[in-house]
C-alpha cells in the first residue's frame, strides 16, 4: 500500500508540473505580449495585417537610437483639440540583408474617443522623399516605409500626422487633461533616447496647471517618474504647422506658445514614455471616457470555467472523497477488546477498506482460534519459510470456508499443506477473485453501498471541461482576453493559473482515485466498533487493564463464541488469549508488529512452537506481504480482451477612465502611442 501510494504521489507530482510548465510557458508569452493593451495602448492581436506581420520574427530584431517628437496641440474655433505630431525615428538596422524599413502604427482610438489621425507626410533625413504607404483596420494606421530594397545601418524616417479629440476631462482629476503616450508600448525593439516637446499653442496655454505636469517612464502600468521641464528655448512654429493651425482656426498660434520637454533613456522592448499635462476644466469643449464597454461574456467565462475546471475540480474531488469516506455512524468510539460477533476479519477488511489485508487477518483469525497452522523454517524472513497447515474443517462460518477453500482448493481436507511463498508468487486464480469479490461482498450484506453515478459524471466533465477551455484560452484565442490585461500584473497571474488549471483538470483530476463504494449506516456501526479496538492496541499495558472492559475481571475464554487454547485456566492465559484474539484486527490496523510483542510479554515463559511460528510469520511481514501482493493483483483491472488564429477574437481596445496629470498615472496609460516593428 505505501508504495502504491508513493506511486500515486509522485505521479500526481510530475502531473502538477507538466501542467504548470505548459500553462506557464504560453500565459507568460501571451500575456506579457498583450500586457501593452492593457491600461491605454490598443494591442495590434486582433488585426490581421499586424499579425502579418509578426510572422517573421527576425525582421523586428534591430534597434531605435532615438525617437523625437513634437506636439503641437491647440483649440479650435469650435473649443476641441487638435494635435499636429511630427516624429523623428532613427532605426538601427543590421549590415545584412533583413529589413526594408519600418511599420508605425497610429492607433485611431483611446478610451472610447476617436482620434480621426491623419497621415500628412513621411520622409528621410532632411526632407528626402521615401517610398511609404498606409493600410488600416479597425483599431490602427499602419504606416509601412521602404519598397523591396534593404536597408542597413541608422536610417532616419519623419512621420508627421494630426489627431483630434486628444484632450479628455477624467472625473478623478478635475482638469482636462493631455494624456499622451510617446512610443507606446507594443515593441520589440529598444530605444536608446526618447524625447517629447509638448507645445500648447494658442489661447488654451493660458489653461495650463503648473502643478499638473507629470511624466511616467517604463513599461505599461509602471508609475516611475521621468523628467519633464518647461522648455528653456520656444521655437515657432514650423510653416506647415502654422497652415494646419490656421485651417482649424486655432487663434494666436504663432504668438503665443508654452512647451514642455521629458525624455528618458535606455528603454526597453515594450517600455513607453507618457507625459500628463493638466488644464483648468472648460479650457478645452474636452469629451469625457465613457464607461467601458461591457466585455464579451466569453471573457468572463473562460478564466473562471478554467480555474473552475482545475482548482474547483481538485476540491470538488477532495471533499467528495472526504464526504465517501466519512462514518455516517456519529456514534462515540469506546474502547473495545473482544472481536466483533459475527463479523469476520474480512468483512472487517471490506468496512475498513482494505481489502488487501483480509486474506492475512484471516489467515491469523483461523490459526489463533487452531483452524489452521503455521509452521517455520529457515531464517524465517519471508513468504519461503512458512507453510499453512489445516487441522479443523469444522464449525467454520461462511467468510472461514472462503478462506480455507482460497489456500486450499473447494475439498481442502485436515493435513493439506500450502507453502506461503509460492501461493504468493502464483496465487491462484480463487486467491484473486477472493480479494476482488470482498467489497462486492460488503455491498451485498448491507455493509457498503454504490457510489451515485453522478460523481464520476462530474469528475469527467470537470476533467474534458478543462481540457476544452485549455485548448480554446491557448490556441484559439489571439491574446490574453482584455478583462485580464486590464487588470495588469494581477491579470497577467490570473491568466496564468486559469490556463494552468484547465490543463491539470486534465492532467491531474484522474491521478485521485474515488471510493467505488461507501459506508451504509451498519457499516459505519461495525467500523466505530473497530475503532474501539484500535484504540485498545493503542493503550499502554497499565491502561488497558483499567480499560472500561477490565480482562482481569472479564471471562476472557468464554466470552463471544469461540473456545480458545488448551488450557484457558493457566496463569496468564486469560490475558494472553484475549490478547491473540485481537492479532488479526492488529494485521487490519497495521499494529501487528506492536502487539505481537505486547503478546510476548505477557506470555508463559514457554511458547508453544506453533505460536512462534505465528508470531514469526506475523512480525516479519511475511504473511502480509503475501496477502498484500495478491491484493495488488486484485486491484489490477480485469481486460475485456503565439495563435496562429484567425477566430476574429479581439483583444485589442484600450481603455483607461483615470487621469495623469494628478500625479496618478502610469506609463502606457494615456492616448496615443501604438506601436514600431520591423518589415
Amino acid at each position: 500500500m505505501r508504495a502504491r501510494l508513493t506511486w500515486r504521489f509522485w505521479g500526481i507530482a510530475i502531473a502538477l508540473v507538466v501542467a504548470l510548465a505548459v500553462a506557464g510557458a504560453i500565459a507568460v508569452v501571451r500575456t506579457t505580449s498583450a500586457a501593452g493593451d492593457g491600461a491605454g495602448v490598443a494591442a495590434r492581436a486582433g488585426s490581421s495585417a499586424a499579425a502579418a506581420l509578426r510572422v517573421a520574427g527576425s525582421v523586428d530584431d534591430f534597434s531605435y537610437d532615438a525617437f523625437e517628437a513634437d506636439y503641437w496641440l491647440g483649440r479650435d474655433a469650435g473649443g476641441q483639440s487638435e494635435l499636429y505630431t511630427t516624429e523623428r525615428i532613427v532605426a538601427h538596422f543590421p549590415d545584412f540583408d533583413q529589413n526594408k524599413g519600418i511599420v508605425r502604427w497610429i492607433p485611431k482610438a483611446d478610451s472610447g474617443i476617436a482620434h480621426d489621425p491623419e497621415v500628412v507626410s513621411v520622409t528621410g533625413a532632411g526632407g528626402d522623399p521615401i517610398p511609404w504607404w498606409t493600410e488600416e483596420d479597425d483599431d490602427f494606421v499602419y504606416v509601412l516605409t521602404g519598397d523591396d530594397t534593404y536597408v542597413h545601418g541608422a536610417q532616419t524616417y519623419v512621420i508627421s500626422y494630426t489627431m483630434r479629440d486628444v484632450v479628455l476631462r477624467y472625473e478623478d482629476t478635475g482638469a482636462d487633461e493631455f494624456y499622451w503616450d510617446t512610443v507606446g508600448t507594443d515593441h520589440a525593439q529598444p530605444f536608446a533616447d526618447v524625447r517629447a516637446h509638448v507645445h500648447v499653442l494658442g489661447e488654451a496655454a493660458e489653461g495650463i496647471l503648473a502643478d499638473r505636469v507629470h511624466c511616467y517612464a517604463g513599461p505599461v502600468g509602471s508609475t516611475d517618474r521621468c523628467d519633464i521641464q518647461p522648455a528653456t528655448t520656444v521655437i515657432p512654429p514650423p510653416a506647415e504647422v502654422v497652415a494646419w493651425a490656421l485651417g482649424h482656426g486655432i487663434a494666436r498660434a504663432e504668438d503665443r506658445q508654452i512647451a514642455f520637454t521629458a525624455a528618458d533613456t535606455d528603454l526597453g522592448p515594450d517600455q513607453n514614455v507618457t507625459v500628463a499635462i493638466g488644464f483648468e476644466l472648460g479650457t478645452f469643449v474636452a469629451p469625457s471616457p465613457p464607461p467601458p464597454p461591457p466585455y464579451p461574456w466569453w471573457e468572463w467565462i473562460l478564466p473562471v470555467l478554467g480555474l473552475l475546471a482545475g482548482i474547483g475540480g481538485l476540491v470538488f474531488v477532495l471533499v467528495v472523497k472526504r464526504f465517501l469516506r466519512r462514518n455516517p455512524d456519529r456514534s462515540p468510539v469506546i474502547v473495545q477488546y473482544t472481536p466483533p460477533v459475527d463479523e469476520s476479519p474480512t468483512l472487517s477488511a471490506g468496512v475498513l477498506g482494505v481489502p488487501a489485508k483480509a486474506l492475512a487477518a484471516h489467515v491469523v483469525d483461523l490459526a489463533v482460534r487452531d483452524k489452521v497452522e503455521i509452521t517455520a523454517s529457515g531464517d524465517r524472513s519471508d513468504a519461503d519459510d512458512f507453510h499453512v497447515i489445516l487441522r479443523d474443517a469444522e464449525g467454520l462460518e461462511h467468510d472461514d470456508r472462503r478462506i480455507v477453500t482460497t489456500l486450499f482448493g473447494k475439498d481442502a481436507a485436515p493435513g493439506d499443506r500450502v507453502d506461503l511463498g509460492v501461493f504468493a508468487a502464483k496465487p491462484p486464480v480463487r486467491a484473486v477473485t477472493y480479494v476482488r469479490r470482498i467489497e462486492d461482498s460488503t455491498v451485498d450484506r448491507g455493509y457498503r453501498s454504490r457510489t451515485p453515478g453522478w460523481v464520476g459524471g462530474v469528475r469527467g466533465l470537470l476533467q474534458f471541461g478543462g481540457l476544452a477551455v485549455a485548448v480554446v484560452m491557448t490556441f484559439l484565442l489571439d491574446a490574453a482576453p482584455s478583462v485580464l490585461t486590464d487588470l495588469g500584473a494581477l491579470g497577467g497571474w490570473i491568466n496564468f493559473f486559469s490556463i494552468a488549471s484547465a490543463f491539470g483538470a486534465f492532467i491531474v483530476l484522474p491521478w485521485f482515485g474515488l471510493p467505488k463504494t461507501t459506508l451504509t449506516l451498519a457499516g459505519g456501526r461495525h467500523q466505530t466498533y473497530l475503532e474501539g479496538i484500535r484504540e485498545y492496541l493503542r493503550l499502554a499495558e497499565e491502561d488497558r487493564l483499567r480499560a472500561a472492559q477490565a480482562p482481569q475481571t472479564a471471562d476472557l475464554v468464554s466470552a463471544g463464541r469461540r473456545p480458545y487454547g488448551d488450557a484457558p485456566n493457566a496463569p496468564g492465559a486469560d490475558v494472553v488469549n484475549l490478547y491473540e484474539r485481537l492479532l488479526p484486527y492488529a494485521v487490519l490496523f497495521g499494529m501487528q508488529r506492536e502487539w505481537v510483542r505486547v503478546i510476548r510479554a505477557a506470555a508463559p515463559a514457554e511458547v508453544p512452537a506453533t505460536r512462534v511460528a505465528l508470531f514469526d510469520s506475523v512480525t516479519s511481514n511475511s504473511l502480509s506481504n503475501a496477502s498484500s501482493s495478491i491484493g495488488r493483483l486484485a486491484a489490477t483491472p480485469v481486460s475485456s480482451g503565439s495563435s496562429s488564429s484567425s477566430s476574429g477574437s479581439s483583444f485589442s481596445s484600450s481603455w483607461s477612465s483615470s487621469g495623469g496629470s494628478s500625479g496618478g498615472g502610469f506609463s502606457g496609460g494615456g492616448g496615443g502611442g501604438g506601436g514600431f516593428g520591423g518589415r
